[in-house]
């Protein structure tokens, strides 16, 4: 399980493109084939990344599709279990 608040991956990608390779969002935005909203609605933290764009980013920045696929999958998870209580489910061994 994980315990402490990972990062929005918005705010890794904007940390790769924007100080790691010295790109604008205009220029990164081009690079990735995407509109400059879509990408800048990402890196602040307002738009998941999807598989379509892990893909991109995978193909742009030379790792895996895999690595952002996860790490949105474990942003995800980190907020869904901080409302995990408003979450009621019986299990299958007790609904009978």
């Amino acid at each position: 399980m994980i315990m402490h608040a990972p990062l929005h991956p918005g705010i890794i990608v904007k940390e790769a493109l924007l100080d790691g390779a010295r790109l604008t969002v205009t220029e990164a935005a081009n690079h990735l084939g995407v509109t400059r909203t879509t990408l800048s609605r990402l890196m602040n933290g307002h738009a998941n990344i999807s598989p379509e764009m892990a893909l991109r980013l995978s193909k742009l920045l030379g790792n895996s599709v895999e690595l952002w696929v996860n790490l949105q999958a474990q942003y995800d998870v980190w907020r869904v279990l901080q409302h995990e209580d408003e979450i009621d489910v019986k299990p299958l061994d007790e609904a009978a």
